[in-house]
């Protein structure tokens, strides 16, 4: 008999990283090295259109004041600019700057190559079909998203591994 679903999903969460890790590996020249996740995944929601601070929040499960803190640091790097909705002028929206979309199209560019190279060692139809079951994964992981409460599996999570305060131990 096959392998379970449970540990066809243990193979693929130590997987999936891994290739991850392998095909994107920073490089020392890529200034946006040091950045961190949230950033990053901030500036790359920012390449391709500007947000609002709650809408960008909303999209990456942030609160607007996690938000305006990433923005404040991408900001003061030269990273990132605040544009003033012409309509009402409370709203800001966020956008990256010149530089940051320069430096995020580089990024970019490298991963392509990245991935391209890697590419060229599997068959056109094998690329093909790998694609295909990427985005089948991507939907049924939206679907699963939708349906099950996260955070009450990340709850326990923590709670059985962090130990507890000596006042809150039980006695043996």
């Amino acid at each position: 008999m096959g392998e379970s679903a449970h540990e066809r999903a243990v193979k693929l969460e130590g997987l999936l990283p891994r290739v991850l890790r392998t095909l994107f590996k920073p490089v020392g020249e890529d200034p946006l090295v040091e950045l961190p996740v949230g950033q990053m995944r901030m500036m790359r929601l920012l390449g391709s259109k500007s947000w609002t601070p709650s809408s960008l929040g909303e999209e990456l499960g942030l609160s607007v004041s996690a938000v305006t803190q990433m923005a404040n640091r991408l900001e003061s790097i030269g990273l990132l600019a605040r544009i003033e909705d012409p309509s009402d002028r409370r709203v800001k929206h966020l956008t990256l700057t010149p530089l940051g979309l320069q430096l995020m199209r580089r990024r970019q560019d490298r991963r392509v190559r990245l991935l391209e190279s890697a590419l060229v060692h599997m068959g056109d139809n094998r690329q093909e079909e790998f694609i295909r079951i990427l985005e089948e994964l991507l939907d049924a992981s939206a679907k699963a998203a939708e349906s099950v409460d996260n955070s009450i599996f990340m709850e326990a999570e923590v709670e059985q591994m962090l130990p507890l305060a000596p006042q809150y131990a039980k006695e043996k």
